[in-house]
């Protein structure tokens, strides 16, 4: 069962997550206000909280059984190789060989958003299939989401994990180690898939288990619940995050640092998330149906896709070195126009493309076909590619 609020949250994480790349990489610093910088904070803990959210509508049945785990496993197998696929030297085997360096490959096991989601979930769904039962599932996902953020900023301190094996080392913190800095390890990022999975087991069993043949919570119950949690999540949150380590072993010059690894910080972001989605479902009950395709709906079923496709664009096609140098977009270069005018751009051609991927994938030969020759084409190009520019 797919949720039109859930679907609203995704579907603007991946826009705004859009945003965010296009104004941490184009905007003068100096520019970027205080407001902006939360509102961006917002948008790795919405696309993680839903991911742990669809984890239970995907997993547990209607009647208590479990759907079986190869698909699942298959799927979250290739997010993972699409995550690392970003973070690897290149796509050329001249850059690999005449041009690699010692820590462009060890950037390869940096921890970004989408390995965070898939070990996420892989925890999450063993969790799962070993208590079998959701709303028990639901308080254990709670207990480890609560000491997960507890323990984070802990593990955050200088030296924990410095030196581990490189493919482990980025999910435990954030700080760097031999050049590499993993922006969302396990801990605290963790907690947001584990309290999604929470809701979604609530959900579940409110919303879509009937009793006597009818739902226990009508829609609207459900939003106003999840605006209430959300609030008091928020409010908790932003009463205790400033002074929580305060009096703690760590060092003043570390507090900061050490913000959002802590409880009342994400149970802050969490709080905002919930009420936005909520605010976002009550839209999407009063509004009249508009002609076209849903955009934002579109953004969240096809957010792999769309994630792949601007990372590639930004970093790979319009910071090329031939493209930039033409146009002048050198990196925190442009100011509110000029940025502006990018993001727009950015945003309409992954949104046509998210459509037009939508209707191609209506015919699923056609679709197999377009798959495999895009596929051909990047194999043809690692061998080729390259060699020009490699020389100098």
């Amino acid at each position: 069962m797919r949720c039109d609020w859930l679907d609203q949250l995704r579907g603007w994480a991946v826009i705004l997550m859009i945003e965010v790349h296009v104004v941490n990489v184009w905007l003068n610093v100096g520019l970027r206000p205080r407001w902006l910088n939360f509102l961006n904070g917002l948008v790795a803990p919405s696309f993680i909280m839903c991911a742990g959210y669809s984890l239970v509508l995907s997993t547990f049945k209607l009647d208590g059984t479990m759907r079986p785990l190869v698909p699942t496993v298959k799927r979250l197998g290739f997010i993972l190789l699409c995550a690392y696929a970003l973070h690897m030297p290149s796509f050329t085997l001249a850059e690999w060989t005449v041009r690699s360096t010692s820590v462009r490959w060890r950037e390869f096991f940096q921890i970004d958003v989408l390995q965070c989601i898939v070990f996420s979930l892989l925890i999450l769904h063993g969790l799962a299939r070993i208590i079998r039962r959701p709303m028990v599932y639901a308080a254990v996902a709670l207990i480890l989401a609560l000491i997960v953020a507890l323990v984070s900023p802990d593990l955050w301190r200088p030296g924990v994990a410095d030196g581990w094996w490189l493919p482990v080392r980025g999910l435990i913190n954030g700080n760097t180690d031999r050049g590499i800095t993993s922006l969302f390890p396990l801990f605290p990022w963790f907690a947001f898939a584990a309290f999604g999975s929470v809701l979604g087991a609530i959900y579940r069993h409110y919303r879509i288990l009937s009793n006597s043949g009818k739902a226990r919570w009508s829609e609207l119950h459900w939003l106003v619940t999840l605006v209430i949690v959300g609030g008091m999540s928020y409010l908790w949150g932003s009463l205790h995050a400033k002074e929580w380590l305060s009096g703690s072993v760590f060092p003043a010059n570390d507090l900061g640092r050490l913000y959002n690894t802590t409880l009342p910080s994400v149970a802050e972001r969490l709080g905002l998330v919930c009420v936005a989605g909520a605010l976002m479902g009550w839209f999407e009950l009063l509004r009249g149906r508009w002609m076209g395709p849903n955009l934002i709906v579109v953004a969240s079923r096809e957010s792999l896709l769309l994630y792949m496709l601007h990372l590639n664009l930004i970093f790979g096609l319009l910071l090329a070195d031939p493209l930039r140098r033409r146009m002048g977009w050198e990196c925190n270069s442009l100011g509110w126009l000029g940025t502006l005018g990018l993001t727009l751009l950015i945003i309409g051609v992954n949104l046509a493309v998210g459509v037009a991927w939508q209707r191609l994938r209506k015919d699923e030969a056609l679709a197999g076909r377009i798959q495999k020759s895009a596929l051909v084409m990047l194999a043809i190009w690692f061998v080729v590619g390259g060699w020009s520019t490699a020389c100098y």
